[in-house]
């Protein structure tokens, strides 16, 4: 493989995922470090900043001209309370040399959520929830390297988060990935971007450009101003371009916008797209109710489609009387449960928006899945 493949490899790979450790993942760490100077151009091109401390390294996302691209939120993202938890363990982390007990972590967070002045509701390691709730904290923290589970006897976690028993787990603190994730001037980065002027937003149009092809499904014109449209449109060759050489992807030009295809990789960097339709049912009612509304609801000039909410309830009925017998049971038993599934999944993917009133905004992106072919098996189930 060549050198520049392999930078474009270690890019791709950081911003899928922006902190790496030689504990988390050797293979991608390796990648980076033997890459660092054409990754870290990589990642000035278009705004961002590598930071390494130790064993760790990090991709910064710094605002550009005040602003960050918006990708759809996760499905599996954490919620304010448990980001609130992460926060507070990451915190007591600090305090922490060598080995500690997930046991003594909870009186830690206990302490700190009750300190005057924190405002964070309290933690209270009496109540269940809340002990299983700190474990997914820490969990979150061990996928970024931050904690590092030393013992695993799931038992102990089990009668710890049941009973309040016992010493729960041990873990290992990795301060090189912990200052990286708590760096004072990276949170304040995020918390108080610079404001911008006129000028210096003129000026990082391109930037940011590049930046919401990255990190966004789709770049589309009408979510842009008229001279932020036009000068796209002029460029996109360019862009083109640039993505190209930073990446390995190609972009697919369409009427109403651009999309950044990422080369597959086998596994051997962090996945960058949701893998996604899947064979589920959750997923194939998604995909087909997608399709569904892209015919019947109503095309605007910007390539997106518009439905009523009660189109959509006729789709999902519709689509429960044909295609009924294959879906879960939760689906043909409890009335909603199709629209729900496809709402969460689409929204998710970044595909769809839903209106105060219910209705459905299709993005334009959801015309690349048209014509989907779902078939079943002798056995009934999804091919």
């Amino acid at each position: 493989m060549s050198a520049a493949s392999e930078s474009q490899r270690a890019f791709v790979g950081l911003l899928a995922q922006p902190l790496v450790t030689a504990a988390t993942d050797t293979s991608l760490y390796r990648k980076v470090l033997g890459n660092m100077q054409r990754v870290t151009d990589h990642a000035r091109r278009s705004g961002y900043r590598v930071q390494r401390l130790g064993r760790a390294v990090r991709l910064i996302r710094v605002p550009v001209a005040g602003t960050v691209a918006l990708p759809p939120r996760p499905q599996h993202a954490p919620g304010r309370r448990l980001l609130a938890l992460i926060c507070c363990l990451a915190a007591c982390c600090e305090d922490v040399n060598g080995t500690i007990t997930l046991q003594r972590l909870s009186d830690m967070v206990r302490d700190l959520s009750a300190t005057p002045g924190v405002q964070v509701t309290g933690y209270d390691p009496d109540d269940r929830s809340q002990r299983r709730m700190l474990r997914a904290a820490a969990e979150y923290l061990d996928t970024l390297g931050v904690l590092r589970r030393r013992t695993s006897d799931d038992r102990l976690l089990d009668d710890w988060i049941e009973g309040g028993d016992g010493p729960g787990a041990g873990y290992e603190v990795d301060k090189d990935a912990l200052l990286l994730m708590t760096s004072p001037d990276t949170v304040a980065l995020a918390l108080n971007p610079e404001p911008a002027d006129p000028e210096m937003i003129a000026a990082s149009r391109t930037m940011r450009q590049l930046r919401a092809l990255l990190e966004t499904p789709a770049v589309l014109y009408a979510d842009l101003d008229d001279g932020g449209a036009d000068l796209l449109r002029r460029q996109r060759g360019l862009r083109a371009q640039d993505l190209a050489l930073m990446t390995g992807g190609t972009v697919e030009a369409r009427t109403e916008g651009l999309v950044l295809i990422l080369p597959d990789d086998d596994g051997r960097i962090p996945p960058t797209v949701i893998d996604w339709p899947r064979a589920k049912a959750a997923d194939w009612v998604a995909l087909l109710l997608a399709d569904d509304a892209g015919r019947e609801g109503t095309r605007q000039p910007d390539g997106t489609v518009v439905l009523t909410s009660t189109q959509v309830d006729n789709l999902a009925d519709y689509l429960l009387r044909e295609r009924g017998d294959y879906m879960n049971k939760t689906q043909k038993s409890v009335p909603g449960t199709v629209r729900a599934d496809a709402e969460t999944k689409l929204t998710g993917l970044g595909l769809l928006t839903v209106t105060a009133d219910g209705g459905w905004i299709l993005s334009p992106v959801a015309g690349r899945y048209r014509d989907p072919g779902v078939t079943y098996n002798t056995a009934g189930d999804l091919t």
